[in-house]
């Protein structure tokens, strides 16, 4: 499991307006924890998984980018095991940027940036 690049690719999709990529990645990031799981019983994987899971509730509109970082700042040194701490400390501020610049609402995104007309 490559946590650092899925969260390059999320953050960059996000960046970009891209929201159907980002939510793939999402999506296929927590089926193949969901499916690793259930095969073998581990749960190493559960702090990263509810981290992917609260992006997922993010750009659905369901949280606030505000939750994710105080998941983020709470399990800290367990995610770092996982994604860049750096990335960690600003991906918050991305997905504020991307919720602010673009509307994010999946999966009613309509791919224009606020104050578009």
């Amino acid at each position: 499991m490559n946590g650092n690049l899925n969260m390059d690719v999320i953050r960059s999709a996000l960046l970009a307006g891209e929201i159907d990529d980002a939510y793939k990645v999402i999506f296929n990031a927590k089926k193949r924890i969901e499916l690793y799981k259930s095969t073998t019983g581990d749960s190493r994987y559960d702090v990263y998984y509810g981290f992917i899971s609260l992006i997922d509730e993010v750009v659905k509109g369901r949280r606030s980018w505000k939750d994710l970082r105080s998941y983020t700042d709470e399990n800290f040194e367990k995610l770092s095991a996982y994604v860049d701490p750096d990335f960690l400390e600003s991906f918050p501020y991305y997905l504020f940027f991307s919720i602010d610049r673009y509307n994010v609402r999946f999966p009613y995104y309509d791919g224009k940036r606020c104050d578009d007309r």
